[in-house]
Order: structure tokens, then sequence, then C-alpha cells
């Protein structure tokens, strides 16, 4: 059973993953959030990164690569649908906003920095 079902940003740089984290989770995990209730994935994943990081990407630009699920976080007894997607072109300048607590570009084999479904969509996928 999904409990969650997101749209999320996939962005490399330099063999580097770009995640984030919120308040004082310890792990960081893909740019996005919960597809709102009306939503595609397109326009949920273009809101929720203006809303977390002030980025203003252009859904048409957003190109599917591929879903995962896995253990929520840090609701782990959850699960979660992680709907992937890159930006073809450049991402602009990231701004974090109140609910996120740092952004940065984590390496893919850093597991133990990385949450869950996240490790799953790169073993899988990356």
């Amino acid at each position: 059973m999904i409990h969650y079902t997101c749209a999320n940003l996939v962005h490399m740089k330099d063999g580097k993953l770009l995640l984030v984290k919120v308040r004082e989770n310890e792990h960081y995990y893909l740019p996005g959030g919960k597809i709102e209730a009306g939503e595609d994935d397109r326009t949920s994943l273009e809101r929720e990164l203006r809303e977390e990081l002030s980025l203003d990407l252009d859904k048409e630009n957003m190109q599917y690569l591929y879903s995962v699920t896995g253990p929520a976080y840090p609701d782990t007894d959850k699960t979660v649908e992680l709907r992937c997607y890159k930006y073809d072109g450049d991402i602009g300048d990231i701004q974090m906003n109140s609910e996120i607590t740092d952004v940065k570009y984590v390496n893919i084999n850093d597991k133990e920095k990385i949450a869950p479904a996240v490790n799953m969509l790169i073993e899988e996928y990356l």
C-alpha cells in the first residue's frame, strides 16, 4: 500500500545528486513533494520547487525518468512512491525557503546520508 505519492527532481552535477534536508531529519531526500488533489506530477513538482527552493522551472521541460516505491522518510512504517523527473536546462540559483534546512549535491555513494527510497532509486536507476 502506497501512503504518499510524490513528484521529485533528479538533478545530477559532477556525479553528485541534488538533495535537500528538512528540519532535524538525519537523511537527505530529493527536492519535490506530495502531489495534491487535482495536480498532475509536473504541476506538483513545479509548485514544490518554487516553494522549497525558489526555483521557477517550466514544467514543459520536465522529463519523466523513473518511479520507485520504498519506505517513506522519516515515516519509515509507511511507503512512498517517488515519481522522478529530470529538468532539461539550467535550474538556476537555489535559495532555501523556510522548511528546507540544507540543500547540496551529495555523492550517490554516501548512502548513510540519503533517505531509503532515494537509495533505492540510485541502486535501480542511477
